[in-house]
């Protein structure tokens, strides 16, 4: 018995805060935007949850209306698509999803949902998603990385979210565009 306790309490130590996360590519803005074949600066109105059809898992559907396409057809909104949400008393939670408050106004990286016309998913979860937000007298662009791991191809291990200054709105914007023309 003192040697499963020990073993478990050795598996446990082991296990790094990156295994709680959703293990995403770690991207440069600059790779994100040649990834995306969608880029809008928008702003979050609303959102619905439900169940997807066989009842097995919750969805949620944000509506944006459309400041201004960074990047591929222009669209007056666009509908993201995200996997969890609370159905009445169940919730599921999918660790690195992006969360919209209504008003929010937001930079994101999408590409079509798989399995919905006319629906979006970010290309890299939260990772894709970049608020902008008056911050101490100045409009900031900043991520929340919380719940995500970055991995590198060729790396064995998984690192915590980087620490990054995205600078302010108008210079992140213009970075994006930037990207957008090479």
């Amino acid at each position: 018995m003192a040697r499963l306790r020990f073993a478990l309490l050795t598996a446990a130590l082991l296990i790094s805060t990156s295994a709680l996360a959703t293990v995403v590519l770690a991207l440069t803005m600059e790779e994100l935007t040649a990834r995306a074949p969608l880029i809008v600066r928008a702003v979050a109105q609303g959102s619905n949850v439900a169940w997807d059809e066989p009842h097995a898992k919750i969805w949620t559907w944000t509506e944006l209306v459309v400041k201004e396409t960074l990047k591929g057809t222009p669209t007056e909104t666009v509908l993201v698509k995200q996997p969890g949400g609370v159905v009445g008393e169940v919730g599921q939670q999918v660790d690195g999803v992006a969360t919209f408050k209504p008003g929010e106004e937001v930079v994101l990286f999408l590409e079509p949902a798989a399995d919905e016309p006319g629906a979006f998913v970010p290309v890299s979860m939260s990772a894709s998603k970049v608020t902008l937000e008056e911050r101490f007298g100045a409009r900031l662009a900043k991520r929340d990385l919380s719940g995500l791991a970055f991995a590198t191809p060729g790396e064995q291990r998984v690192k915590e979210p980087p620490r990054e200054v995205l600078g302010t709105a108008d210079a992140f914007l213009a970075r994006i565009k930037a990207a957008v023309k090479r």
